[in-house]
């Protein structure tokens, strides 16, 4: 009887079993975000999902500022609406050109206290709301609604407060007394709204 005598396997033979061994055992690195066709967001960004399921940037959050918290409070027992009128730069509250408006409740007491921040003089006065702006004050609407030395205007630092009674109904400016200021555009809106029951401040609607 004749044994079949296996063939020794060459060297390079050898070699290529051993390569194609490691290949099948070996685990296969992943790519990064595999199967994924879009960046993951940034970890500073917003971002919601609206109801289709889709990754939509979030609005932008609304400014902090309320202009009515911020210069503005009243007293529902007693009627009396305190505001803080802010003059400068050429500005009252940050606004110029009747861009603001106060509103009151008609026959509220008003104590508006005035703050002049600006290098240059200035005063406030409640004038007419109806014909031309005035070109100086010395001629308030309502009874006791000025500052001292309205023409002449106060310096900057200097505060003072206005005390008046608010009338049944009307739309008056708020402006500067001293001359030509508010013709500059340095005078906001005061309006008496007989249906209000409490005070507003914010940027006049177009």
């Amino acid at each position: 009887m004749t044994m079949d005598v296996p063939t020794p396997l060459s060297l390079p033979a050898l070699l290529a079993a051993a390569v194609a061994t490691l290949g099948c055992s070996a685990p296969q690195p992943h790519p990064a975000h595999a199967g994924s066709t879009s960046p993951a967001p940034h970890p500073t960004d917003t971002v919601q999902t609206s109801a289709s399921g889709a990754q939509v940037p979030a609005a932008p959050a609304a400014p902090a500022t309320d202009t009515t918290k911020r210069y503005l409070s009243f007293d529902p027992a007693t009627n009396t609406v305190t505001f803080k009128l802010v003059a400068g730069p050429f500005a009252f509250n940050g606004f110029t050109g009747g861009g603001a408006t106060l509103t009151v409740p008609p026959g509220s007491t008003n104590v508006m206290n005035f703050v002049q921040d600006d290098g240059t003089p200035h005063s406030a006065e409640i004038a007419t709301g109806t014909g031309t702006i005035p070109n100086a004050g010395g001629d308030p609407a309502i009874p006791r609604a000025y500052t001292n030395k309205v023409v002449e205007g106060l310096p900057q630092g200097a505060t003072d407060v206005m005390r008046f009674t608010a009338p049944d109904s009307g739309t008056y400016r708020i402006i500067c007394g001293v001359p030509g200021h508010a013709l500059s555009g340095m005078w906001i809106w005061f309006k008496v709204d007989p249906a209000a029951k409490t005070p507003s401040f914010g940027p006049t609607p177009p």
